[in-house]
């Protein structure tokens, strides 16, 4: 059967392309040729993994992997060529056009060739390469030279024989392969040369008379392991190149020839899954990485397939590895040993466990160590040294930072000198990050350097050297970006500094480094919301203060930052509070106005989480007093912050409203950075949220409306994590649901959810579940809106725990539980009671009255009282909108009592005064009570 270029010889289990076979697993077969049998019609998924897994169950999931791989060896799409499509909700058609031949009784492909070539047959596909090999074919047909270079195991030989093989029959006189990799001997790079090509050279010196014999042919010579003989196949290259026309030349090498007319293509690992998120096995299928992988697996394990619970391990195999082919096949030939995630985590052994190459395989590609040894004994002395050293970063490293390794301030001009060779020589990668040049070791040649560097007995001094640099650098970033923040400049560095503070706190390390470099790197962590990690290095620090550092500034950086990263990740705890009340006394004790804010701001959140919002209020005034003629943006609008949101909660939402916009109009790029650097919160993010919030409790629902949408659209834009989650908690998700937008409720809880986990954010993870609770609720699916908002209230905050609390009222009234709604509706009143909580009491005080009406023989005496209740504290405070859902119970009751004009004439007065909103469900509601009941 013929489709395309392919011939599928159905009795052989065979896939020819023209006449060289196609490298297919034995189920892909079984599909292509399940699908071929049946052109144009649909066959079903339960057929196809009926057919090719007859005595296995399996998922979906497996039949998808198997298809995308088809596809792609098919290059099905590519070039608008289609050979198998989805049928929706059935399964697979193939749509090219099938011819029937009688098939060869022997695949034309090994029928004798007379072209001129000595190149090895390969035995294996190779995966991930092609466009590149496009590319370099390309690249050949204008350039005479061109050397393929990159580390070990990377697959230079790989590429190089599939461009050599595709250009079989372009060149009159044949395409050569020449390996190097046995000559130990530079002086007989030429005869390996000459033995390749059958000639008979009799003299000394076999070159000149190689150049004679070359000058007039048409060939491609491929070079191959030139690093070791560097100069002498420099040498063969040059020569001939200079002596004939219709030689070129493909050279491979872990560094360049530099010759004239070289061109180099330096080869990097496949493609890997990113880490960010849970792939499926068939979106970790899509990378040429774990293609590698899988096929590997299964030829060395006959029942591995990859599945969705192994697909996140497998993709970190493959990032670990920094897609290094040949050790990600040692990686895969252990599977059927160890299994993909016990394999995931021995990679810290990287060197034991990626052994086992073929036997055929040079020696030096048996293990990854001896590949790393190959290159490491070309090294000359002083380069071993610096290569080694180079093994103490993290991550990366800059070509300053490099002079630490090699034991000099400053970088001296033959260590530049030095890495650059270790560049060429593919032991060190050369990278642009931004605008600027940093260098690192692939992980797999960093374990080995690693070694090295412990075998030398360097490893203390250059782990203390390593430190010290990391310390000076965050403290000099600190001094001159104390305002912008230190994540931009410091972000490539991260790794570092956390190996730099692993060092100074273990035993054998410094403590006192640690120490100062814990509280100049305090603002990093708050900047990329790596709350957990700030916590614990915060209170490492603290626990090593010696005597001397006690009471001063140095401790009031480190408990100003424990205290807030206390408070983000394990709430209002002990803890945080007594952490930022040590740092407010410490800042007022130095006289430090701006970290007595920070403490004070601190403090003020942690009121507003335990409902204390009069205390809050106080150290909002507190705040405002120490700010009175300050005329720094960053120092007023944290005043004006902890005022707007501690009004808000007071119920004072008007005044609230113009700190609110007051805080605003200050919010520029440099003073939300600054209040990013100092709290770890985006600020301008709070007070948007209190604007959303007061403008709905006023009645200007359509402008609490966008400025929700405005909020979350700005949160999408990459804004920090942790105030995120806030914008989504008190804004994103809350505010669509008053208005009875479930859809955008949806989607921002499960955004908040996400975002929270990923913080580490029990509190912000725990608002989620409430408010998923509420909307399950809105739906009536009663038992899950309880499920969630039990959830909620064992984790989340006493701010939140009122509101949610409220939420359960109403579902166990629902679903007439109606003693234990009462009880949830008498603590969540008593709570905002004592709490003074007016942004929330006159719902809390509506709730308890309808929770009294669900009752099959309600006191509705006790209930009208309480809804009078409510409307008395609400237009207290101006709350228009709890104004109105009192007004339409108490116009319900008043209807069910037979007293309708006068239920209808409460609704429609307080119904007259919104002036927008009126598609919201609230308006909605009420303006068809009022139809109802003319």
């Amino acid at each position: 059967m013929c489709f395309g270029p392919f011939r599928l010889l159905v009795a052989q289990r065979l896939l020819l392309e023209g006449d060289r076979p196609v490298r297919l697993g034995s189920r892909a077969l079984d599909i292509l040729i399940a699908l071929v049998e049946r052109p144009g019609q649909s066959v079903t998924k339960h057929e196809l993994m009926a057919l090719v897994w007859p005595d296995t169950v399996v998922e979906e999931g497996n039949l998808k992997v198997h298809v995308a791989g088809l596809r792609r060896v098919l290059g099905d799409g590519r070039g608008g060529t289609r050979y198998l499509i989805s049928v929706p909700g059935r399964g697979y058609r193939f749509v090219a056009h099938v011819a029937l031949v009688d098939e060869p009784q022997r695949p034309a492909y090994l029928a004798t060739s007379n072209e001129q070539h000595n190149l090895p047959a390969q035995l294996t596909r190779l995966i991930g390469r092609h466009e590149i090999i496009d590319s370099l074919i390309e690249r050949l047909s204008i350039q005479r030279l061109l050397t393929i270079v990159g580390p070990g195991g990377i697959g230079k030989t790989a590429v190089a024989l599939v461009i050599a093989e595709r250009l079989i029959g372009t060149y009159e006189h044949g395409v050569w392969l020449i390996d190097l990799a046995p000559i130990t001997d530079p002086h007989l790079v030429p005869t390996a040369l000459a033995a390749a090509l059958k000639l008979e050279i009799r003299s000394e010196n076999p070159l000149p008379s190689l150049i004679v014999a070359l000058r007039d042919k048409q060939m491609l010579l491929l070079l191959d392991n030139c690093e070791h003989v560097i100069e002498a196949a420099a040498a063969l290259a040059t020569g001939i190149l200079k002596g004939s026309r219709g030689v070129q030349i493909l050279a491979t090498s872990r560094e360049a020839l530099r010759v004239e007319g070289e061109r180099t293509y330096r080869l990097s690992g496949l493609e890997s899954p990113p880490a960010s998120g849970r792939l499926s096995a068939a979106e970790v299928f899509n990378f040429p990485a774990t293609q590698l992988f899988v096929e590997r697996a299964a030829a060395a394990a006959n029942e591995f397939e990859l599945n969705d619970g192994d697909a996140p391990s497998v993709a970190e195999i493959c990032r670990d590895l920094d897609g290094i082919p040949l050790a990600i096949e040692f990686a895969a030939a252990r599977v059927g040993a160890f299994g993909v995630q016990r394999i995931a985590a021995l990679l810290q052994d990287r060197l034991r466990l990626l052994t086992g190459g073929h036997r055929t395989a040079l020696p030096r590609h048996r293990t990854i160590k001896a590949a790393l040894d190959w290159s490491y004994q070309l090294l000359d002395e002083e380069e071993k040294t610096l290569f080694r050293r180079l093994a103490i970063f993290v991550g990366g490293f800059t070509l300053e930072a490099s002079g630490t390794a090699a034991g000099a301030d400053g970088v001296a001009p033959e260590i530049a000198d030095r890495i650059a060779s270790l560049v060429m020589k593919s032991l060190v990668v050369a990278e642009m990050v931004g605008e600027h040049v940093r260098f690192r070791l692939l992980e797999t040649t960093r374990a080995y350097a690693l070694a090295m560097l412990q075998q030398s007995g360097e490893d203390d001094i250059l782990s203390r050297r390593h430190a010290i640099y990391y310390r000076g650098l965050v403290e000099g970033t600190s001094r001159v970006s104390a305002r912008i923040g230190l994540s931009a400049a410091l972000a490539p560095e991260l790794a570092n500094i956390r190996a730099a503070l692993r060092w100074a706190f273990a035993p054998e390390g410094d403590g006192s480094i640690g120490v100062a470099l814990a509280a100049a790197s305090a603002t990093i962590w708050f900047e990329m919301s790596l709350l957990a990690e700030c916590r614990t290095w915060m209170e490492k620090a603290v626990d090593r203060l010696d005597a001397a550092d006690r009471g001063t500034r140095l401790e009031m950086v480190l408990q100003t930052s424990l205290g807030f990263s206390l408070m983000f990740t394990e709430g209002v705890s002990d803890r945080a509070h007594a952490a930022l009340s040590k740092a407010r006394e410490l800042a007022e004790s130095v006289g430090d106005p701006e970290y007595q804010l920070r403490a004070i701001s601190g403090l003020a959140s942690f009121c507003h989480r335990r409902e204390d919002f009069q205390g809050a209020l106080a150290l909002g005034r507190r705040a405002e007093a120490i700010v009175m003629g300050d005329p720094d943006p960053v120092n007023l609008s944290t005043a004006e912050w902890l005022l707007c949101v501690s009004l808000s909660f007071l119920g004072e939402h008007a005044e609230a409203l113009v700190y609110s916009r007051r805080a605003q109009q200050r919010a520029t790029p440099e003073v939300r950075r600054a209040h990013l650097v100092r709290s770890g919160m985006d600020h301008s993010f709070y007070v948007r949220c209190v604007e959303a919030h007061s403008l709905w409790t006023l009645g200007w629902l359509d402008q609490s409306a966008k400025a929700a949408r405005e909020l979350v659209a700005d949160a999408q834009t990459g804004a920090h994590p942790l105030s995120v989650c806030m914008a989504l908690s008190w804004c994103g998700c809350m505010i669509p649901l008053r208005l009875g937008d479930m859809e955008t409720a949806e989607r921002c809880i499960a955004w908040l959810k996400d975002c929270a986990e990923k913080q580490a954010s029990s509190n912000f993870f725990a608002n989620g579940l409430g408010f998923e609770g509420l909307l399950f609720a809105a739906r009536g699916d009663l038992s899950a809106a309880e499920r969630q908002l039990r959830a909620s209230l064992d984790g989340c905050t006493d701010l939140q725990h009122t509101f949610f609390l409220s939420g359960l009222a109403q579902v166990l009234a629902m679903m007439r539980r109606l003693d234990e709604g009462l009880a949830a509706a008498d603590q969540a009143l008593q709570r905002a009671e004592r709490a003074n909580a007016f942004w929330w009491m006159p719902e809390a005080i509506r709730i308890k009255g309808e929770v009294l009406l669900s009752s099959d023989t309600p006191d509705t005496g006790a209930a009208e009282a309480y809804l009078r209740r409510s409307l008395d504290v609400a237009r207290r405070h101006g709350a228009l909108s709890w104004e109105l859902r009192t007004s339409m119970m108490l116009g319900r009751l008043r209807h069910s009592q037979g007293r309708t004009r006068e239920g209808r004439e409460l609704l429609s007065t307080v119904y007259a005064r919104f002036s927008e909103g009126f598609d919201t469900v609230d308006l909605r509601c009420a303006r068809r009570h009022l139809d109802e009941w003319t």
